[in-house]
């Protein structure tokens, strides 16, 4: 990922000719986006190119959600198995999330998105007129890949500086209403996977009980 920002400026899929990232904010960056911490010091549209969104920061948006996944099933099979050696193969979950779980939700909700008007491409930059006479740069790309992605994972790291505030990662009500669900859906969807894999769904069920009513009670106080 440091490689990948460092050499974007001579590498594909860069329509505005972005120069490569400093030394210091690539190394920040890469450092942020592996451990899941998505936070960005940088304006992503007028910093990052393509390739970098892509085959970097998004890429680590998949894994990280993966290992958390992982990390999770790991830790119920410690509940669930009475002797064991091992609690699984981490890089076999990790591969089965992305793979299973991941990669296909985000291909459904990623052309639902494009659908509701968020860009998916890899055009350059457009340049429009105001009424006023002014020129403005309105920035596009590949933003409903890795907004889907960003929203299912629970990650930080949006296309453009302003995150889902932004039309084109949140174009109306509906699409708002989707990502407010993708946020929700790993967390939740783990507890029911743990009743099913101790034998018991109503321990699951308990767990959501208990999660849905810290939330109710946490966000009332907020």
């Amino acid at each position: 990922l440091y490689a990948i920002q460092r050499l974007q400026g001579v590498l594909p899929f860069n329509p505005q000719h972005l120069a490569g990232i400093e030394p210091s904010s690539a190394f920040n960056t890469s450092i942020s986006f592996v451990s899941n911490t998505n936070w960005q010091s940088y304006v992503p549209e007028v910093t990052m190119s393509y390739l970098t969104q892509m085959a970097g920061l998004t890429v680590h948006n998949f894994v990280s959600a993966a290992t958390g996944i992982a990390l999770a099933v790991a830790l119920v099979r410690g509940f669930a198995r009475r002797a064991a050696k091992t609690v699984g193969n981490f890089w076999a979950d990790l591969v089965r999330c992305t793979l299973y779980i991941l990669l296909p939700i985000s291909i459904v909700v990623g052309l639902f998105f494009v659908w509701q008007g968020m860009p998916q491409n890899l055009s350059a930059y457009v340049d429009a007129h105001t009424l006023e006479g002014a020129k403005q740069t309105i920035a596009q790309g590949p933003v409903a890949s890795q907004e889907v992605i960003k929203m299912l994972g629970t990650n930080g790291g949006g296309f453009f500086n302003a995150n889902s505030a932004h039309p084109y990662e949140n174009p109306n009500a509906l699409t708002n209403f989707v990502q407010m669900l993708l946020i929700f859906s790993i967390g939740a969807a783990l507890t029911n996977m743990f009743g099913r894999m101790v034998g018991s769904e109503r321990q699951g069920w308990a767990i959501f009980a208990v999660m849905f009513a810290l939330f109710i009670v946490g966000t009332t106080v907020i």
